[in-house]
């Protein structure tokens, strides 16, 4: 782990702390998560990107500088130094609403993050917008995380939003057979984390029933 990473998760755990009702999501969320199912699975995110609701908006520039970008519909704070972020519930283009995301948040290392099944629909979305771009491959190689560390999916938080659009997406990360290569993993694990990948993505596929079939 470097410096700036662990600046960035300080950081983390303070805003958890002091704002109750904010949730990371990203390549934050995804760290902690990795951080703690498959430590082998981790990589530092050099951004943070949040929920918060009106309320947690309204405290936050209170107490650093936030400005607004309409046309990309979301916030930003400035804080020690670091860019956050800030989708504000009700103000944001995002496919999960902040309350479905607060609702099933949970605390890693005192980071409050949201579920890996709002994480897999976010990164999907990100991914389909930012393909054969640098910030595109780190979203495939997170989505590749989210749905290796994914063994149980919860059919009521992701059959809401599993089109086929984004089955699409799915099926293309899991074609991507050195993905786990360009994490830094060796062959040996990469395998073994390849067969996991194949195995969850097929019980999120059948989430949306056998017309979905998974075919990579």
């Amino acid at each position: 782990m470097d410096q700036h990473w662990d600046h960035l998760a300080t950081l983390a755990r303070r805003i958890t702390r002091d704002f109750p009702d904010a949730v990371f999501i990203g390549g934050v969320a995804v760290a902690q998560h990795a951080t703690r199912h498959n430590p082998a699975l981790f990589e530092s995110s050099h951004d943070a990107d949040l929920y918060l609701s009106l309320a947690g908006k309204s405290e936050m520039r209170d107490r650093y500088e936030v400005s607004r970008n309409e046309r990309l519909g979301k916030d930003s704070a400035l804080i020690e130094g670091e860019d956050f972020d800030l989708y504000i519930e009700r103000q944001h283009r995002l496919a999960v609403t902040y309350e479905e995301v607060f609702g099933y948040a949970e605390e890693v290392d005192g980071v409050r993050v949201a579920a890996l099944e709002h994480l897999l629909v976010l990164k999907l979305d990100a991914a389909r917008d930012r393909w054969n771009s640098a910030k595109g491959e780190k979203d495939v190689r997170d989505l590749a995380r989210i749905v290796t560390l994914l063994r149980s999916p919860r059919v009521a938080l992701l059959k809401p939003h599993l089109g086929e659009e984004r089955l699409t997406v799915l099926r293309d990360v899991a074609r991507q057979g050195d993905v786990f290569e360009r994490m830094g993993i060796n062959a040996h694990d990469a395998g073994r984390f390849r067969r996991l990948l194949k195995d969850h993505l097929a019980q999120i596929v059948r989430i949306q029933g056998p017309a979905h079939g998974l075919s990579i």
